[in-house]
């Protein structure tokens, strides 16, 4: 796909050669695709230079972006930008929003456990979890009724050794997974994921988690201000918006009694409130869905790190405990499928055969400052790997009006 006199692709070593849906006559692309400016360019001209790829103030049509993200499997890696702080990134962000019918909108958060410090406008931080840890597979808040459709990675600075970030197409998981584990696609979505989110009380840096239960983005009132509450007071209003974040997932006092639909559908979410005042809710939400614009089915999920911490403790059956190395008690609860009475454990081979695909398509983005990583959630998972030294990937979030992942039934 021709960009302008502007844009050059470029080729990495990191990329992969592969057909999001595997067949004669289907196209090979590289995954992801790079960019980068012809010739050493400046910050304004490349602010100008992206708002012409952005969507435009008096057209109908889908921006460039978004036809390049279909054509290349969903991710645009920048390289070469002379974006040196968080404000630059701001500016660029701007800029890619473009204007008209077709602009991004920042993402409002709902129901956020993890601790995201705010930078610049619409720039925050990435997950604060340690170096060491891992962070699987996942589409951006995929444990939720309410998620980004585009995720955007700069790098401010690059990480001593370690640290790139995997991509994999959502597209090809589930194109695989079809054809080697039907059954398991079949049942993310007319079963459904469980996810057992934690919320701490009040915000706790330096963790995976931590956001605060009380934040607006988290389930706090809208307003942010709960210092005239009482206790009680506070938990029902946590739990209105527990109940409302369900209801937009499509959850009903209705819905609950029609057994045509899906388990999760049906079984909603639930919450128990602990002795310190830290909330767990559990989410049932699809665990495919369609894709807004290309129109083929997505693997959608979050279930690697908790595949993986399974697999480390051996924690398959309930009540799913462990010793730590301490001979501490811990708990890795493995991935559930939803169901109206019961919950159930997800067999780890259809599992195993999903992390094998994980691997097998991952693209190890590496980085350089000024980088900048443009991810159609619907299309694209992200992970982190462990690094080393010291390493500052900046993130935002952003909606595009009509751009929405429908959930999934059954297996297309």
């Amino acid at each position: 796909m021709t960009i302008n006199d502007y844009w050059e692709t470029r080729n990495a070593p990191y990329q992969r050669e592969m057909q999001v849906v595997e067949g004669s006559g289907q196209p090979t692309i590289q995954f992801p695709v790079v960019i980068a400016p012809k010739k050493q360019t400046d910050k304004q001209t490349v602010l100008e230079e992206i708002s012409r790829l952005a969507a435009q103030e008096k057209s109908n049509e889908p921006s460039f972006i978004r036809k390049l993200l279909d054509a290349n499997g969903g991710a645009i890696n920048f390289k070469g930008l002379p974006l040196k702080s968080v404000e630059d990134f701001s500016d660029f962000l701007s800029a890619l929003a473009g204007k008209g019918k077709q602009a991004w909108v920042p993402h409002v958060h709902v129901g956020m456990e993890v601790l995201r410090r705010p930078l610049a406008k619409n720039v925050m931080t990435t997950n604060e979890g340690p170096p060491s840890h891992f962070i699987g597979w996942h589409n951006e808040y995929a444990v939720s009724p309410v998620h980004p459709g585009y995720l955007v990675l700069y790098c401010q600075v690059p990480p001593g050794a370690g640290g790139e970030t995997n991509i994999v197409s959502s597209l090809a998981l589930y194109d695989r997974l079809k054809k080697t584990v039907p059954e398991f696609v079949d049942k993310c979505g007319k079963k459904g994921l469980v996810y057992q989110i934690p919320h701490t009380s009040a915000q706790v840096g330096g963790i995976v988690g931590g956001n605060g239960l009380y934040k607006e983005n988290a389930f706090g009132p809208l307003n942010g201000d709960i210092s005239k509450m009482t206790d009680a007071d506070k938990r029902r209003g946590v739990e209105s918006r527990i109940i409302d974040l369900a209801k937009r997932g499509g959850w009903s006092p209705e819905a609950a009694k029609n057994e045509s639909l899906p388990d999760w559908q049906r079984r909603g979410f639930d919450w128990s409130w602990a002795e310190n005042g830290d909330l767990e809710v559990v989410h049932r939400v699809p665990g495919v869905r369609l894709h807004p614009t290309l129109k083929i089915g997505s693997i959608f999920n979050a279930m690697s790190t908790r595949y993986t911490n399974a697999k480390v403790n051996n924690t398959w059956e309930p009540p799913f405990k462990f010793k730590t190395g301490t001979e501490e008690e811990g708990i890795a609860v493995p991935p559930h499928f939803a169901g109206v009475e019961k919950d159930e454990v997800i067999p780890k081979e259809w599992l195993e055969e999903m992390d094998k695909y994980q691997h097998a398509l991952g693209s190890d983005v590496t980085w350089e400052v000024g980088d900048v990583l443009v991810i159609d959630n619907f299309a694209v998972q992200h992970a982190r790997w462990a690094w080393e030294g010291d390493r500052k990937i900046r993130a935002s979030f952003w909606d595009e009006p009509g751009i929405i992942g429908e959930p999934l039934t059954s297996a297309a």
